[in-house]
């Protein structure tokens, strides 16, 4: 029986196919093949009337893709919709069923948290169907952020400098926005701290017999000092074995922060990566995928791999080394289908694979093994000590640790150090005397802006959007210069202040932190089958189409900003003007006056340069183009009926994977087409 499996990516293809072995072949839609359609009113390729009927189409240029797929379905007796297990994935699952006109008696859907081979075995001898409850949550979301998305977009161009809204990627620059505001109207207030210094070691001011202390100037600051002696009585020595317990395996949200904060990657970047490792690499005798999914809300492990882990444990480290299983607390929007992030096998040592993973790999899937190897380690141990001295009713505190026991820092310190500060031998009772005091003063300091770590916690605390899209959600409020990133902190661009401040205007009750994150549980219930994707809609359409009509009618427009030129046409002001291709100067007169006027790009004296014959179409030539900001792209003359452009030099070949144009990046020669991973 011939068998058919359908996957994601190419790099997962060729893994699984070595798995399977004969019988199979294994093939990649590249990611989505289907999306909703612009057509039907508003343009939202959703009938609104018509309980949210979806028309969906082939994403640009998957059409030929599709067809081919489809011929090369009819050939085989069975077919595995083997896509990634999530919603998204689901989803495609679903589309290529629809679009391949697979029967139900054809098909089975087939899902694996990690591309090894006893798994990818063990789920297809376990195969079962599409799980609709997990598409129509799929395509509700999508439903949701196509509405938001066009409705709010066109508003803004319409009313502001923005060019977009959407569901979550506004609410995450109001954050950035909100901060900025408090960050402004912050007044920073004085204080002054008092240490005393001795011989060995130095101890700060903290109280005035029982109560707090808080210096507001230097005259209060002189005053106390004036009032000490050089005299200081240890008045207590408290001595406290403490335990210091690792943190949990990796949930994308927390690989993205730690992987910002540690390794210095952008989510964006940290998600490609992981993505690689997911679906698998060559190692000296196999390919293999090295970590488990890397879409996950949950910390947990597989019983199986726990008992790996142990016996690795007790064998590398000692018995001592070996630890418990953590459990995390409960929190709202999990979906725990799948496992933490985790290495496919802790005997996959990052040494052990270095030699074949690049740098950036190796750094990556090194944070992923060793943060979950520490989670099922032993707790460290820290002797700490906290000495008070009094000096005239005034208390000084000193203190110090020793790190006795490293436990899971014996493999984790890399990441997470614990500096040991030796004291003296200091008893209750001994006096001390100083050698110098010293007064310094400090200004409390504004909330600081978020870096992309601390968004990606906030988001994920308040339940906003899903971690997965959140690397998204960054790139896209930055291409929008909605943010820009200023010593590793975002900053809201005047843009950025302006469209926040008229969704706020007319939006607040949607656009807002709670109304976003009961979205998402929402979304979780329908997911779940718990309710009526339909009712949903109409309840959420209701609203907010409302709020959009009275947002058009009543929202002021933004007056178009003043040149300081005069139109040579009429002699009305000239001012700035958007369109979808970016800022232009323009009479203000129009549409009475409908001078322009022409900005100087050298477009004019642009010496276009024929590289060959275009290999999509056969009859026009690749040529170097201009856009109209002067930037130079590669494109094909038989425009517009052949559509072949790149940024990258043009090898004049076809990808034999997905037949886009080859292209030479730095040296590389790989697929002009994002979503195709082939190089060679």
């Amino acid at each position: 029986m011939n068998k058919l499996v359908i996957v994601e990516s190419p790099s997962k293809s060729r893994t699984i196919e070595k798995y399977l072995g004969s019988g199979y072949k294994v093939t990649a839609s590249m990611g989505h093949i289907m999306d909703l359609a612009t057509s039907g009113k508003f343009g939202l390729g959703v009938d609104v009337e018509n309980n949210f009927k979806p028309s969906y189409e082939p994403i640009k240029g998957k059409k030929t893709f599709i067809n081919d797929l489809k011929k090369l379905s009819k050939n085989y007796d069975v077919i595995y919709l083997a896509t990634d297990p999530d919603r998204e994935g689901e989803a495609i699952s679903w589309h290529l069923k629809e679009a391949l006109n697979i029967n139900d008696d054809k098909y089975y859907r087939v899902t694996f948290h990690e591309v090894t081979k006893d798994k990818i075995k063990e789920a297809f001898d376990n195969p079962g169907k599409i799980n609709f409850d997990l598409v129509k949550s799929q395509e509700t979301r999508r439903i949701l952020d196509r509405i938001i998305g066009f409705r709010l977009s066109k508003l803004m161009q319409a009313k502001t400098s923005g060019v977009s809204a959407g569901r979550v990627q506004s609410v995450a620059v109001k954050l950035i926005v909100d901060r900025e505001r408090e960050i402004l109207a912050f007044i920073p207030e004085e204080y002054w701290t008092i240490t005393s210094i001795f011989k060995d070691f130095e101890a700060k001011l903290f109280k005035y017999k029982k109560d707090d202390l808080t210096i507001p100037n230097e005259e209060e600051a002189d005053k106390i000092i004036s009032k000490l002696s050089s005299d200081y009585k240890v008045e207590s020595v408290e001595k406290k074995t403490r335990k210091r317990s690792a943190k949990l395996p990796f949930t994308t949200s927390s690989l993205q922060q730690e992987s910002s904060n540690k390794l210095n990657f952008a989510a964006k970047r940290t998600m490609k990566i992981a993505q690689t490792l997911y679906e698998g690499v060559n190692l000296k005798n196999e390919r293999v995928g090295l970590i488990t999914y890397m879409r996950s809300d949950s910390t947990r492990l597989s019983d199986s791999f726990i008992e790996e882990a142990n016996s690795y444990i007790l064998k590398t480290y000692g018995d001592t080394y070996k630890g418990y299983v953590k459990k995390e607390k409960a929190k709202e929007n999990v979906q725990d289908a799948h496992e933490g992030i985790r290495p496919t096998s802790i005997y996959r040592t990052p040494e052990s694979v270095k030699e074949y993973l690049t740098d950036e790999e190796f750094k990556l899937y090194e944070l992923i093994y060793y943060r979950t190897l520490a989670s099922l380690m032993a707790d460290a141990k820290i002797d700490g000590t906290t000495i008070i001295f009094d000096n005239n009713d005034y208390k000084f505190k000193l203190t110090g640790q020793v790190l006795i026991f490293d436990g899971y820092l014996k493999v984790y310190s890399k990441y997470e150090t614990s500096e040991d500060k030796i004291l003296p031998d200091i008893k209750e009772g001994e006096v001390y005397q100083n050698i110098d005091i010293e007064k310094v003063q400090h200004f409390t300091e504004p909330p600081a802006r978020y870096t992309e770590a601390k968004l990606i916690k906030e988001l994920e605390e308040l339940g906003i959007g899903r971690p997965s899209t959140y690397a998204t959600i960054i790139s896209t409020i930055q291409d929008r210069k909605y943010v820009v990133i200023e010593k590793k902190n975002f900053k809201p661009t005047e843009i950025g202040f302006e469209v926040t401040d008229m969704l706020q205007e007319g939006f607040s009750e949607i656009i807002n932190v709670k109304y976003t994150a009961n979205m998402e549980t929402d979304l979780d219930k329908i997911a779940d089958g718990k309710e009526d994707n339909i009712k949903f809609l109409t309840e959420f359409w209701n609203k907010f189409e409302a709020l959009v009509e009275k947002g058009f009618k009543d929202l002021p427009k933004k007056e178009a900003e003043k040149t300081g030129e005069i139109c040579p046409d009429c002699g009305s002001d000239l001012v700035k003007r958007k369109s979808k291709y970016g800022f232009f100067t323009a009479c203000s007169n129009y549409p009475n006056c409908k001078y322009i006027k022409k900005e100087n790009t050298d477009t004019d004296n642009f010496q276009s340069e024929t590289i060959g014959k275009c290999p999509i179409c056969k009859k026009g030539d690749i040529v170097t183009k201009k856009t109209r900001t002067g930037k130079i792209f590669y494109g094909c003359t038989n425009y517009p009926k052949c559509k072949a452009a790149t940024w990258d030099l043009p090898t004049l070949n076809l990808c034999p994977k997905c037949k886009s144009l080859l292209v030479n990046k730095e040296g590389t020669i790989k697929c002009s087409n994002i979503k195709c991973d082939y190089q060679e």
